[in-house]
């Protein structure tokens, strides 16, 4: 068995070797390819960015609406010649004043009867006078 192993283990050495540089070099093709691939692509790219034209600027217009937003700009930056007279807020004062300062109140709402309409048509002065007439 020994002897075997003797003759069997240099063979194994080398076909683990052949394996080894066989990958290395797959590897090295599958790398080299993919550049390839990539320049490809990249050259492609190149060719159309070159083939576009150049887009022109065109400096008349673009100088005209340069002097249609500055004229815009000076006539909103102008003050105005007649100051519209401003509305008298001295109504306004009164108002809110005398809503402050009333001496009457307003009841509040309560929140669970505001905007509810009752479910009978009695009111509560009817329900009082009943409940006072079966006391007796």
């Amino acid at each position: 068995m020994a002897t075997l192993l003797q003759h069997v283990r240099p063979w194994m050495k080398r076909a683990i070797e052949e394996s080894a540089t066989r990958v290395k070099q797959q590897m090295e093709q599958m790398m080299d390819y993919k550049v390839q691939a990539i320049h490809q692509h990249l050259d492609a790219f190149e060719l159309r960015v070159l083939e576009r034209p150049i887009p022109t600027t065109d400096v008349f217009a673009f100088w005209m609406d340069l002097v249609s937003l500055q004229a815009d700009l000076d006539t909103l930056l102008a003050s105005p010649e007649a100051d519209p007279e401003s509305t008298p807020t001295i109504l306004v004062d009164d108002t809110v004043l005398d809503a402050l300062f009333r001496d009457e109140m307003p009841p509040p709402n309560s929140f669970c009867h505001a905007g509810k309409c009752p479910w009978s048509s009695q009111t509560s002065d009817d329900t009082e006078a009943k409940r006072a007439h079966k006391r007796e």
